[in-house]
């Protein structure tokens, strides 16, 4: 999974285009999401998923339009709460914010579970350890809490070092498979539209949409930027592009290494080693052993990102009042708002004790039924936020063309509705569950949305709150945080 923010790349100095799409594409946590989320994709999904991944990126490109456009006029844009607040009222924003805070909280505690069947698996594997996940789970939480607490964050040179050996693997492996044929040949049947968009064409877009979460992140660094709205502009596309060409590439690769026909059975026999296998088969025994590590590293990199977001908007939430007013307090010493970080470490082992209580398995029932919530609330919010652009912009349109302020942000704003759509239709086929439970999740984020609406009626007090053409100097209050 990916997060908006991790760290400062740059604490003094200008950041150029190449700084940004690089800082975007390590929050993505490229090597993790492939070893995790391809198995599920293309096991619940099927081979179409190398199609949906390139339509996503387009969708979100046409997005990204408006996105950057309204960018250039909000002092303080953080996340897509910040758009919509000012767009459709503070009342939507702070909305959006319960949203937003909810799914990072869900996403870090679920992503313990798919981090230590890893750390479990590469330890057998590696060192022929037999180490129960839950070990993992508690080594994982503690150290989430110790890091969060005391504001510690994976650098960017740290990040950078970590993302190019990601990447680099990927593309090794990838390049491996198809220069050796795959198992039955290249074929470019997963681009065919019939199976692109088939009976599980939701799953697949929930799937293709949490790939490319965190990439408007760019526009947090807008004052660390020369050039603002050129550096933005260019660093959020050329982000979602490659991110879609990489992403679509290995899926591809992996698919063929297995082949069209028995890639699905192999991604539901065996997912943990999906792309280990494929590896050791295409690349030798070495690669394999290496993208173990690299993906343990990459998916403890995520679930500090998202513990960090999480306990900054609890922070920010804590300080007007949307939250218990304790979780708002900052460290003397560390500058952490540890009393929200605290929070959240309570609520992850709370979570985790749940999972481990009833006998659950680590990643299909707890990183699944975590990841659900976001794969509604992720395009619910940009599809939001694309509505908050029209009616931002229909209240002055600052010199903008036609294109950029009413057609791409409509165009945006009913691609992402029919996705949530699709989803919400076929939830089943991701959580691999019936009954209910198929209501309760994709229903929490209406129910956090809706917590975050009223209560802005009953903290807040200025007139102003409910105003969106005030709501862009109001926003500073989270702009600080993701």
């Amino acid at each position: 999974m990916t997060s908006p923010e991790q760290a400062d790349p740059s604490a003094g100095g200008a950041l150029r285009t190449r700084d940004l799409v690089a800082f975007v594409i390590a929050a993505a946590a490229p090597l993790g999401f492939a070893a995790g989320a391809f198995p599920l994709a293309i096991g619940r999904g099927g081979i179409g998923f190398v199609g949906v991944l390139l339509w996503t990126g387009a969708i979100l490109a046409v997005f990204a339009v408006g996105y950057v456009t309204m960018a250039q006029h909000l002092a303080r844009p953080g996340g897509l709460y910040a758009f919509i607040g000012a767009g459709l009222g503070r009342r939507a924003g702070d909305g959006a914010s319960y949203v937003a805070a909810m799914l990072y909280a869900l996403i870090a505690a679920g992503s313990i579970g798919a981090f230590s069947v890893f750390a479990s698996s590469a330890a057998m594997n590696l060192l022929d350890l037999e180490v129960s996940w839950i070990a993992f789970a508690a080594v994982a939480v503690a150290t989430m809490g110790t890091l969060g607490y005391r504001n510690v964050d994976l650098g960017a040179k740290i990040l950078g070092v970590i993302i190019s050996l990601e990447i680099g693997m990927i593309l090794l492996v990838s390049i491996a498979i198809v220069l050796q044929g795959g198992a039955d040949g290249l074929s470019v049947t997963p681009l065919n539209p019939r199976h692109v968009f088939g009976h599980s064409t939701g799953t697949m877009f929930a799937i293709s949409i949490a790939a490319f979460a965190g990439f408007e992140a760019t526009v947090i660094y807008g004052g660390e930027v020369r050039d603002r709205a050129r550096t933005i502009r260019r660093a959020t596309y050329i982000a979602i592009a490659l991110m879609a060409v990489i992403y679509a590439f290995a899926a591809w690769a992996v698919i063929i290494a297995y082949g069209s026909n028995d890639a699905v059975a192999a991604a539901n026999a065996d997912p943990i080693n999906l792309f280990f296998t494929a590896a050791d088969h295409y690349l030798g025994g070495w690669s394999g052993d290496v993208m173990q590590v690299l993906v343990v590293s990459s998916w403890f990199a995520t679930i500090l990102a998202f513990h960090n977001a999480a306990s900054r908007y609890f922070a920010a939430m804590g300080r007007d009042g949307l939250l218990p007013r304790r979780l708002g307090s900052q460290h003397a010493r560390f500058g952490s708002p540890y009393a929200a970080s605290l929070g959240h470490t309570v609520f992850t082992v709370l979570f985790v004790a749940l999972f481990v209580a009833i006998g659950a398995d680590p990643y299909l029932d707890m990183y699944v039924m975590s990841s659900a919530p976001a794969l509604v609330g992720i395009p619910g919010l940009e599809a939001l936020a694309s509505l908050a652009i029209l009616a931002y912009f229909l209240r002055n349109a600052r010199g903008h063309s036609v294109w950029r302020i009413r057609v791409a942000p409509a165009v945006a704003a009913l691609a992402l509705a029919a996705i949530v759509y699709a989803i919400c239709t076929q939830i089943s086929l991701f959580t691999g569950r019936t009954g209910v439970i198929n209501v309760v999740l994709p229903g929490s984020v209406l129910v956090a949305f809706a917590l975050g609406f009223v209560l802005n009626g009953s903290a807040r007090t200025s007139p102003a709150d409910d105003d969106p053409a005030g709501a862009e100097e109001l926003l500073g209050h989270a702009g600080d945080t993701v």
